[in-house]
């Protein structure tokens, strides 16, 4: 049951408005099919016997990616607090899955909805906002690292200074952004016995809320965040990568390094891969972000003492069928697969020093 049932769009203040009819949950919003994401143990030749990973899979919200909760912990208490009116306008920079969240979000609560994109988006996504019926803007122009991050940012700012009424969730340095993921998402991990955490960082909300969560709960719970070879958000020199939804050129306000115990980053080739492996072997599509935090949750149980895992998986592999899963486009772009001998051979030997 979700908590996100609410009368006055209070995240902290919910009334339940879910009802239970013959043991089937019905629902008046949208919003409310959000959380309460099932987990799913991998058996598979990679998890060292004894050992247990966990994944953790975002893909079962509506938007089938976990920034339908951001989505939704921005937008409720903006209208709570009243940055945000009904008659607003909801403007944001996004790579694709909080554009969907918010779109849908939209939609539900009669609320206009403008995304800026960038030419890294499919044609899918952007069919599935203007589904919504959100109207969409694409900057064109990368900036001088090579990047399109900051060029998004500054058409957000230029549509703030001439719409009235227009709220920027500003998923990158907003407070309720982990705030939110603290006080809900952090507690769907109560159940789960495990000893280390692994998410990954663009934005940085999501794993810095669930960290904080949980570390409060469960002191003594370990938190490695993953990143992209090539982005900027845990150091290092920013450089273009394949992978959507993941890392920055910088590093944003929401993301808080204190709450991590360690840090990896992980080459688009080796998170490429092991989506292909899992969707092969275990018909479990997985979004790139998702293969690389397994992928990272899976050097942790070879290489140290810890013996579970549980990752934090934010998307779907439904999502890049024509890019990350098209052969052609990988070709295209030089990504060449390897196999499930090759990548137990990355896992057991995994350098992050080889990729700096």
């Amino acid at each position: 049951m979700s908590e996100h049932h609410t009368q006055t769009v209070n995240p902290t203040q919910t009334v339940n408005h879910t009802q239970i009819v013959n043991h089937t949950q019905i629902v008046n919003h949208t919003h409310e099919l959000i959380g309460h994401t099932p987990v799913y143990r991998l058996q598979h030749d990679f998890v060292p016997a004894g050992k247990s990973c966990y994944i953790k899979l975002e893909q079962f919200n509506p938007n089938l990616s976990i920034k339908d909760r951001t989505a939704w912990g921005l937008i409720s208490q903006a209208l709570a607090d009243g940055r945000l009116k009904r008659d607003g306008v909801i403007v944001e920079s996004t790579s694709g899955n909080l554009g969907k969240s918010l779109a849908m979000i939209g939609a539900s609560l009669g609320i206009k909805v403008m995304v800026v994109v960038d030419p890294k988006i499919s044609q899918t996504t952007l069919n599935w906002f203007k589904a919504y019926g959100a109207e969409v803007i694409c900057v064109t122009e990368p900036d001088a690292s090579g990047g399109y991050q900051s060029r998004r940012i500054e058409k957000v700012k230029e549509l703030l200074n001439r719409l009235p009424n227009a709220y920027w969730p500003n998923q990158y340095d907003n407070p309720d952004n982990p705030a939110y993921h603290e006080a809900n998402t952090a507690g769907e991990f109560d159940d789960l016995a495990f000893d280390m955490l692994v998410g990954c960082v663009s934005t940085g909300g999501h794993l810095s809320g669930i960290a904080k969560g949980i570390k409060a709960r469960h002191p003594g719970k370990k938190v490695l965040a993953c990143d992209v070879v090539g982005s900027a958000v845990l150091g290092g020199q920013f450089r273009p990568y394949l992978l959507n939804g993941i890392g920055l050129a910088w590093r944003s306000d929401n993301t808080a390094l204190e709450q991590f115990d360690d840090i990896m980053k992980v080459p688009d080739q080796l998170a490429i891969s092991m989506c292909h492996e899992i969707a092969a072997s275990r018909g479990l599509l997985l979004g790139g972000s998702a293969g690389l935090v397994l992928f990272a949750g899976l050097v942790a149980l070879q290489r140290s003492d810890i013996n579970s895992v549980v990752v934090v998986a934010p998307d779907t592999g439904v999502n890049y069928l024509d890019s990350l899963y098209d052969r052609d486009w990988l070709q295209h772009k030089g990504v060449a697969l390897l196999d499930r001998p090759a990548l137990q051979h990355h896992i057991t030997h995994f350098n992050p020093y080889d990729y700096d």
